[in-house]
C-alpha cells in the first residue's frame, strides 16, 4: 500500500490518494483555480479509481469530485449528514469563491462503522467541531481527519455548524481512545502528523485538555 498526497486548489487543500495493486481510494478531491485537474489526475494515470472518501462537506474537499467520476464512474463516499452541502455553495462555501461547486455526481451515503472498499475496510468515526457532520477514516493506524487535527492546529470552528465546545469534546474523546497508539494523521491542511506528536506540541490541543470544563 502507498499513500500520496497532492496539495491544490485556492486554500492549499491536501488531496490524498490510497494506491495498491494498480487501485486507488482518493480522499477529499480538490482542484486548482479555473477548474485545473492537471495535478488531481497526475497520481492516477494508468490507474483504476475504486472510490472517493469525503471528510466533509466544505468546497476545497469536494471540488474534484465530479471531474474523477466522469472519467472513472466511481462511488463517491459521503457521511449521511452532509450530502447536502455538496449540492449546494451557500452551504459548502464555495459560493465566496469564483468558482461555485455544485456536485452532479450520484453520492453513496454512510454511516459510522466499517466501510469495506476493495481490500480495504475503513472504520468511519464522527470528529465534529469544524462542522457538525465532520468524520474520519481509520485504516490501521492510519487515519484521514480532514480539517480536525492539524500540525500544531485544529480546524477553524467560526463556520456552520462549527463549535468550540464540540471539538474540544471530540479532542478529548480521540484522544482518550488513540493516545496509546501510533496513530500517523493525515489532515485536510499542511504537514502529515502523528498523534503523540500533536499531544505533546500542538498548543491548541495542550490548551483545551488543560483548561478546566
Amino acid at each position: 500500500m502507498k499513500i500520496t498526497k497532492q496539495v491544490m486548489g485556492f486554500v492549499e487543500t491536501n488531496t490524498y490518494y490510497i494506491e495498491k495493486d494498480g487501485k486507488v481510494i482518493v480522499i477529499d478531491p480538490c482542484i486548482d483555480p479555473q477548474k485545473d485537474t492537471t495535478r488531481l489526475f497526475e497520481p492516477l494515470y494508468d490507474k483504476e479509481v475504486s472510490a472517493i472518501l469525503i471528510t466533509h462537506g466544505h468546497f476545497d474537499h469536494i471540488s474534484g469530485i465530479d471531474a474523477i467520476v466522469t472519467f472513472f464512474n466511481c462511488p463517491v463516499y459521503v457521511y449521511y449528514k452532509e450530502l447536502e452541502w455538496l449540492r449546494k455553495p451557500s452551504l459548502n462555501l464555495s459560493n465566496m469563491t469564483p468558482e461555485p461547486i455544485s456536485v452532479q455526481a450520484e453520492l453513496t451515503p454512510i454511516e459510522l462503522g466499517p466501510l469495506k472498499v476493495d481490500d480495504f475496510i475503513f472504520e468511519v468515526i464522527e470528529t465534529p467541531g469544524h462542522t457538525s457532520g465532520s468524520i474520519s477514516y481509520i485504516l490501521g493506524q492510519h487515519i484521514f481527519d480532514g480539517d480536525f487535527i492539524f500540525y500544531d492546529s485544529v480546524g477553524r470552528m467560526d463556520l456552520a455548524t462549527g463549535s468550540e465546545r464540540t471539538m474540544v469534546e471530540s479532542l478529548k474523546l480521540f484522544i482518550d481512545t488513540y493516545k496509546n497508539q501510533n496513530i500517523k494523521l493525515y489532515p485536510g491542511h499542511g504537514e502529515i502528523t502523528t498523534l503523540k506528536r500533536e499531544m505533546k506540541h500542538n498548543p491548541f490541543i495542550n490548551h483545551y485538555l488543560n483548561r478546566k470544563s
